[in-house]
């Protein structure tokens, strides 16, 4: 071969290799890099993503009986305990106090109930009041016999004399009797009953004594007109003192039955109700003083950690230092004051924590319990915890961003030893979960003027494919339409792509 025709030859493959060169490189030269994912079908679970903070799951506040002051602390903030353990006594002195006062109130009641029920005439009162009443009326009847004799003239004076004799010794047994009945109630009921006395039983004694009186008077009547007859005979002063005699009898007999009806009514069962109500409520008010003093060792309910809480009342989350943090102002202290309005301790059980999600309020109708979810937190990169959805608040609360959000509480399995109280992190929570369907990143999804499309592949160029999308992800949208699987579409450079453009595959 000569050296011309080499030469020509070496020209003509140069030649032909910078076409090739330039068929390929000056074209990627023009091209966009992206990065493409292919549509695949699969599953795809649907989530509701919320922030939120661990808090416990199982706790129980130690409040105070009542207001005092704590004479000792048993236990370090952060300390372990076991349910029964002792964490602090309070001063018993004004606890005992109250249970002497208490002691003294029940031994008070119970006397006045037993005085009270001393008060009720007696079988003997009735029988002493039911005599009075028989003597008033023998009485009655002879001074009415003897002025009936002396009436009609037809009797002798020694006869008329024997007569109001014995009118006399009636009304002076009346009197007796009437004497008898008032002074057993006086001794035996009115005098021992405490003050102030009841109203039945001192209606009862002026009824008592009014017939003591009336027969006194009756006794007097008779008298004098024993004199009268005696001295006159069947005259008209003898008529007129047996008339009156007679009278008076009547009246004694009429005081003794209203005493014997009064005493009948001197029933005293509302005083012994009240006394016995007395008795019961003093006996509940030393049964509560003496469960007060008891309860004045305030132990742990449960099994846990103690945490010291705030003058608020407020579960501290960062609580879990050494003793120094029991000095912390605002803290449970010796001598501080405390009351059954707040807890000074709470026992957090840390084999039992939960993560409360604040979950938004477009979101939180979609979040039932039962609920499969996954909890990650800030502090543990790498690790996540599976969990379900225990229970959803009723009242919202506010987020930091102003937001509206509802608590949503997800018990936290295989938490002890790492995780703390107020860590923070996130929920997601699988709301709905689809067996086989078209998927892309959502990130692949554009829209225009409310139409979805994404960029496809196609012989180095990016095409825009329409599609209609279903449900979506944090980072996956489900296609309905527009796309198979095995489609290339575009993820990322999505900003500078126009339809046709050249594009070159990371």
């Amino acid at each position: 071969m000569s050296k011309k025709r080499v030469i020509a030859a070496a020209v003509a493959v140069a030649v032909v290799g910078a076409g090739v060169a330039w068929a390929v490189f000056g074209r990627d030269a023009g091209a966009t890099e992206v990065v493409v994912e292919k549509a695949s079908r699969g599953p795809l679970e649907v989530t509701v993503s919320a922030a939120g903070s661990v808090g416990p799951g199982s706790k129980a506040d130690v409040f105070p009986p009542a207001a005092g002051t704590l004479a000792s602390i048993e236990v370090t903030e952060g300390q372990d305990v076991k349910a029964g353990d002792v964490i602090a006594v309070m001063d018993v002195r004004p606890l005992e106090l109250q249970v002497a006062q208490a002691q003294a109130a029940y031994d008070a009641a119970l006397a006045q109930a037993d005085a009270i029920g001393q008060q009720t005439p007696s079988s003997a009162d009735e029988r002493a009041a039911s005599a009075a009443v028989s003597a008033a009326w023998s009485a009655y009847q002879a001074a009415a016999k003897q002025y009936e004799l002396l009436s009609s003239g037809g009797v002798s004076d020694p006869a008329a004399i024997q007569q109001a004799q014995a009118a006399l010794a009636l009304a002076e047994a009346a009197y007796a009797a009437a004497e008898a009945a008032y002074d057993a109630f006086k001794t035996g009921v009115y005098d021992p009953a405490p003050e102030p006395k009841d109203p039945a039983i001192v209606e009862a004694l002026a009824a008592l004594e009014d017939a003591k009186e009336q027969a006194a008077d009756a006794v007097a009547a008779a008298e004098a007109n024993l004199t009268a007859v005696s001295s006159a005979g069947a005259s008209p002063v003898a008529l007129a003192s047996a008339k009156a005699a007679r009278d008076q009898a009547w009246a004694a007999y009429q005081a003794a039955l209203a005493q014997q009806q009064k005493l009948a009514r001197a029933d005293t069962r509302k005083a012994r109700a009240s006394a016995s109500s007395g008795v019961e409520a003093a006996r509940q008010a030393l049964e509560y003083a003496v469960d007060v003093l008891e309860r004045a060792t305030l132990r742990a309910p449960i099994d846990g950690r103690v945490v010291f809480n705030s003058a608020t009342g407020g579960l501290s989350a960062s609580a879990f230092g050494g003793a120094g943090a029991a000095t912390a102002a605002g803290k449970p202290v010796v001598g501080g004051a405390v009351s059954p309005a707040s807890a000074p301790f709470t026992v957090v059980a840390f084999d039992d924590l939960a993560f409360e999600a604040q979950v938004d309020e477009a979101d939180v109708a979609n979040v039932k319990p039962g609920m499969k979810a996954t909890v990650s937190l800030d502090s543990l990169p790498g690790r996540s915890f599976s969990t379900t959805v225990e229970r959803i608040g009723a009242a919202s609360v506010v987020t930091p961003t102003g937001g509206t959000a509802f608590p949503v509480v997800l018990r936290l399995v295989g938490a002890k030893g790492t995780v703390l109280l107020g860590m923070n992190g996130t929920a997601e929570i699988v709301v709905e979960s689809l067996a086989d369907v078209l998927s892309v990143p959502v990130e692949a999804v554009l829209d225009d003027a409310g139409a979805s499309y994404v960029y496809v592949v196609r012989n180095g160029r990016a095409v825009r494919v329409d599609v209609e999308t279903g449900r979506l992800t944090e980072t996956r949208a489900e296609i309905v339409r527009g796309l198979k699987a095995g489609d290339e579409v575009i993820v990322t450079g999505l900003s500078s792509l126009k339809d046709g453009a050249p594009v070159k595959v990371k």
